[in-house]
């Protein structure tokens, strides 16, 4: 009986250690997200790319200045806490607790309970967490569901987005997370979706007009052209793992002449982004 018991002691304390032990992978690692809306009327889809964020020093603390695509490009500030493995949104004169990746099973956050299991991303292990509550009011089940080192599998910088929309009386609007990259590597999602070509990832203001990239294997130069005048485009070139290998900014006009210039032969993904939105992506291969 006491060999049992001390046991299950050993076994308790080994088993701490190795969830101490585990290494944490930050959220904010020089982070973006591609994230798609879904509308149940007047419009299609929209894809968009919440930038990384930049450096913005208030007080005592340093926060990532995020813009939110999908909520009139509003200003988001985030802090991470590595050794708590929290992140905060500044709202107003204070702050308010947004992620804790430090939860284990059954834990509580706010009215929440907390179920802790671990996936692969990129072949490492990271926590994923699952909060469930149940709103009396409503009578709904509310859910978020947050992976280490992405975020929410629905909106990164809003994490109860989803779920405060399901007591919406229309339910017609929801927002999905379908890839993040960390230093311009893909780390979760959809390996495939920097190359979305349907109509659903483009602006509203260009459906209706043609844009090509060609020619399409391309040797030295690749022209992008569009039926309308581009103004202050962004392209983005990455290759076939996900890392970003090229950005031109400021691009104007009809037409954008992309030179090849050290780039090896291969496939790649394209991006072209008016004013901040995703407009068009292809696969692209260097010949």
């Amino acid at each position: 009986m006491k060999a049992i018991f001390f046991y299950a002691i050993a076994s308790f304390f080994i088993n701490s250690e190795l969830t101490n032990a585990q290494e944490y992978h930050p959220m904010l690692n020089n982070s973006t997200w591609i994230v798609k809306d879904y509308v149940s009327c007047c419009r299609p889809s929209q894809t968009k790319t919440i930038e990384a964020g930049i450096d913005v020093v208030i007080g005592s603390q340093t926060y990532k200045k995020f813009v939110n695509p999908f909520a009139n490009n509003a200003i988001v500030l985030l802090r991470e806490d590595l050794e708590e493995r929290k992140v905060y949104t500044l709202v107003g004169d204070g702050e308010v607790l947004l992620y804790d990746f430090s939860l284990e099973d059954s834990a509580t956050f706010g009215e929440f309970t907390a179920t802790v299991d671990y996936v692969l991303v990129n072949n490492e292990s990271r926590k994923r967490i699952k909060l469930n509550g149940f709103s009396e009011t409503y009578q709904i089940t509310l859910t978020q569901t947050w992976i280490e080192g992405v975020g929410s599998i629905d909106h990164p910088l809003v994490p109860d987005h989803n779920m405060l929309n399901a007591m919406s009386a229309s339910g017609g609007y929801r927002v999905k997370l379908l890839c993040s990259f960390q230093d311009g590597a893909h780390v979760y999602g959809n390996t495939d979706c920097l190359a979305m070509t349907a109509l659903s990832t483009e602006n509203a203001d260009f459906q209706a007009n043609q844009i090509s990239f060609s020619p399409n294997p391309f040797r030295n130069e690749l022209s992008i052209r569009s039926e309308v005048v581009l103004e202050q485009a962004t392209i983005k070139v990455y290759n076939s793992v996900g890392q970003l290998v090229r950005e031109l900014n400021n691009q104007s006009g009809k037409t954008i002449v992309f030179n090849r210039e050290n780039l090896k032969s291969g496939l790649y993904f394209f991006q072209l982004y008016e004013n901040g939105t995703l407009i068009k992506a292809i696969k692209v291969i260097a010949d």
